[in-house]
């Protein structure tokens, strides 16, 4: 896959075309992606994604505090490679973009620098300053300036609306199965470890303390997960800890992030790690002293070990 950040040197056969922010890269992302390396395949084109960043609501002070996302745009490109997409297009979103009609950004970037040949729509994407557009007004206007164009339905993943949304709500409620049904994988973070106060070495569960790379990375409800990481170019079970930690930490300025990955004792710091969450075990607990806590450890230990296996 080609990434293309610069539009003026972009050029592809017979370009088949989609639209959005697809965050999550979810499985009904993965459906109508699918289908669009199908339909490039069938007129013997290639597949294009287009895709914006920084995130539209972002430039336009829409709750820019609540936003959250599923993906970075360096994990949404991971998983985008890993689709048989051809090329990928990201372009930095901005207030003149915003105020472009969808007509104005098909003939300008579709047409003119992109010479689309199919547009491939998820059943409720919208573009363009006029956003209301249905899509008998986008029908129109691919029949104006020549290029087919096809409408991908809903679908559901076991049941469950596959919408970056309800993962959104499933991964705050704690329900990591729904949310990696919907997904297609399990939910990940990615971050660096950094130094901690070295309690968990001391009472024998060292852990990795990870600053997550995006700021704008959901992030689980406080508890304990069962989890697997992927450090060093291998894959560990793991068990990790969002939260305060109450029982020895009294500074609640911030959360904390720490795994300790079973049978792996090397030293980390700095490294890049990745946290794939599988199931939320139990709430985060504060104890009598530091002789409960480790009890509830082994506990935990016990249990998550048996998962991850």
């Amino acid at each position: 896959m080609k990434v293309h950040s610069d539009l003026s040197t972009f050029k592809a056969t017979r370009p088949v075309v989609t639209i959005g922010m697809f965050d999550g890269v979810h499985s009904g992302h993965r459906q109508l992606l699918a289908q669009l390396v199908d339909k490039a395949k069938s007129l013997q084109g290639e597949a294009v994604v287009i895709t914006f960043w920084p995130h539209p609501r972002m430039v336009l002070n829409q709750d820019k505090d609540e936003l959250r996302f599923l993906t970075s745009p360096e994990e949404r490109t991971i998983l985008f490679s890993q689709l048989g997409i051809d090329h990928l297009l990201l372009i930095p979103f901005t207030k003149e973009l915003s105020n472009l009609t969808s007509e104005e950004f098909i003939n300008e970037f579709l047409v003119q620098k992109i010479g689309i040949q199919h547009l491939l729509m998820g059943f409720n994407h919208r573009f363009g300053k006029d956003r209301e557009s249905r899509f008998e007004k986008y029908t129109e206007l691919a029949q104006k300036y020549g290029f087919g164009i096809s409408k991908v339905e809903a679908v559901k993943t076991a049941g469950l609306k596959t919408s970056s949304t309800d993962i959104r709500n499933h991964l705050l409620a704690g329900n990591i199965s729904k949310a990696n049904q919907i997904l297609g994988y399990p939910y990940l973070l990615s971050g660096r470890v950094m130094g901690g106060q070295k309690l968990g070495r001391r009472i024998g569960y060292p852990t990795a303390n990870i600053e997550v790379n995006e700021s704008f990375k959901l992030i689980p409800p406080d508890g304990v997960y069962a989890c697997y990481v992927h450090v060093e170019g291998k894959r560990f079970g793991g068990m990790l800890n969002i939260g305060y930690r109450p029982t020895v930490n009294h500074n609640v300025d911030h959360r904390s992030l720490e795994v300790h990955i079973f049978d792996f004792n090397r030293d980390i710091y700095s490294e890049e790690i990745q946290v794939e969450f599988i199931q939320r075990v139990r709430d985060e607990m504060k104890f009598e002293n530091v002789d409960a806590l480790i009890g509830q450890l082994k506990l935990d230990e016990q249990t998550i070990r048996s998962i991850v296996q």
